[in-house]
């Protein structure tokens, strides 16, 4: 008996071992996000027009849709098998006071049940403070906790909440589990061009919910040079898909297409094509 005990015990390990070099051997899986594109970038006579094209172009769907145009894009995107990812929506933070749309609580219950993300940047008032900030966020993450859905703090040039780093402290100072923040390369580039890419996607982490591209002018100044199609411009985006993949993002990833003025169907088109290229030449390297 004692014999059949370590002959058993000696398979068991084995096999141990076994599916331990089974599992190392497994392929890391390839950083493949989905990629949608930004309203902005619609540019259609109508949703439905819109969004049967962006699915024939390999799209995932829309996100930072306007209050107003919500309701449309989602059943489009319903009717077509596709996502609607964000609702882009505005507050405004005074010395004593906050203050936000009016749509907030209409795009909240529209979105009821779907993981889509409530985008919302911080305006500068009157003597704007952080304190009225947080309980700006604070007041809309409970509204969303309530209909299941999460917010993210969206960066903002000129806006009081501008800066990733700022993004980030106002997050962790709701105490809310279903705030986080948003990268948005235009407005990186903008506020903080000199700063270290890696260190502030890391510093981001787990809050990091959002992240946007374009094309861009490493050196831009102004939105005609920071926001472009994304096979224009001497920023390499493989860069911050490098970034992205290295620091464990799981998050989708979209096409900020404001004040792009080249044919919508062009820029959507050569858009997917650079995301492809781009997403190519990091995947496994």
């Amino acid at each position: 008996m004692k014999r059949f005990d370590s002959i058993a015990a000696r398979v068991f390990i084995l096999l141990l071992c076994i599916g331990k070099l089974a599992f190392a051997a497994e392929p890391e899986k390839a950083f493949a996000p989905e990629f949608y594109t930004f309203q902005n970038g619609m540019g259609f006579k109508s949703a439905e027009d819109g969004i049967k094209l962006i699915k024939n172009l390999g799209y995932h769907g829309v996100g930072s849709a306007k209050p107003g145009d919500l309701a449309n894009f989602k059943a489009a995107c319903e009717k077509e098998g596709l996502k609607i990812y964000s609702v882009y929506l505005g507050g405004k933070v005074n010395a004593e006071n906050f203050s936000y749309e009016k749509e907030v609580d209409e795009s909240i219950e529209s979105l009821k049940g779907t993981d889509a993300l409530i985008e919302l940047n911080v305006q500068r008032g009157k003597e704007p403070s952080d304190t009225q900030a947080i309980a700006m966020v604070r007041e809309i993450a409970g509204k969303a906790k309530a209909a299941g859905l999460r917010v993210v703090i969206y960066p903002h040039d000129k806006f009081h909440i501008e800066r990733v780093d700022h993004a980030v402290k106002i997050a962790k100072a709701t105490g809310c589990d279903n705030v986080g923040v948003a990268f948005n390369l235009c407005h990186f580039l903008k506020v903080q061009p000199t700063d270290d890419l890696a260190a502030t996607l890391a510093d981001a982490r787990p809050l990091l919910w959002s992240v946007s591209l374009c094309g861009a002018d490493a050196d831009g100044k102004d939105w005609n040079t920071l926001i472009r199609p994304l096979d224009e411009g001497t920023y390499d985006p493989s860069v911050l898909l490098r970034q992205l993949r290295d620091s464990g993002f799981k998050g989708a990833i979209g096409l900020q297409c404001f004040n792009i003025r080249i044919d919508a169907k062009e820029n959507l088109t050569r858009s997917m094509q650079a995301w492809k290229k781009h997403l190519g030449a990091i995947q496994g390297k």
